[in-house]
């Protein structure tokens, strides 16, 4: 997920302070938490890329399938869901289920048009392509439920993704980048040293 990051100003010396500071740590005026603002919150753009990954995976497993000439209904956009939300590390439940959904639609989009161009091409009519056959009480459940283990397939997904690293984030200063982390730790510090010499103190 991207933050743009506001960086606030010291209001008594003007320096500019790292994010999650408490205090200014050029002058130690006590400072106002850092504004964030979500950028990627109604952008689906990058779940979308997911999902059509997601597609061609599922459509390379229906066409390696396919000498088999066995129905795998949906598991192959089910997989190809849960792989791609797990290793794109999707932290959001609807950054998972777009990715789900898109791969599924997609994937049946792209089967059923082979089906028919197939049909087209050689001019044969739908019925050539199924025979006699008649389907079964699977086939009308398996076809019934696939929307939703779509979702299902996101949800696992999402629950199965590793957990992203903590980014750091650098600020400017006069005479180039400084870490975060330093006036963090810092901090912490300093609070230890105040809880250590308080506790001598009523000791």
């Amino acid at each position: 997920m991207k933050w743009c990051i506001r960086m606030a100003a010291c209001s008594k010396c003007g320096f500019t302070l790292p994010e999650g500071a408490v205090y200014c740590p050029n002058c130690g005026t006590p400072v106002k938490g850092v504004e964030k603002k979500d950028l990627s919150a109604d952008s689906i753009a990058g779940p979308i890329r997911l999902g059509l990954i997601g597609t061609l995976l599922s459509v390379t497993i229906l066409m390696m399938s396919s000498p088999l000439m066995v129905d795998l209904y949906f598991i192959p956009s089910f997989l190809s869901t849960i792989a791609v939300t797990y290793f794109s590390r999707t932290k959001r439940l609807k950054d998972a289920i777009i990715i789900a959904m898109t791969t599924y639609l997609f994937t049946e989009a792209i089967n059923a048009g082979l089906v028919l161009g197939m049909l087209y091409v050689e001019q044969q009519k739908l019925s050539s392509l199924y025979g006699d056959y008649i389907p079964s009480l699977i086939d009308v459940l398996m076809y019934s439920i696939s929307p939703i283990t779509a979702i299902i397939a996101g949800y696992i997904g999402f629950k199965l993704a590793p957990e992203k690293r903590e980014e750091l984030y650098a600020y400017t200063r006069e005479g180039g980048f400084g870490p975060t982390l330093l006036y963090r730790l810092r901090g912490d510090l300093k609070k230890f040293k105040y809880v250590l010499f308080g506790s001598y103190r009523v000791e």
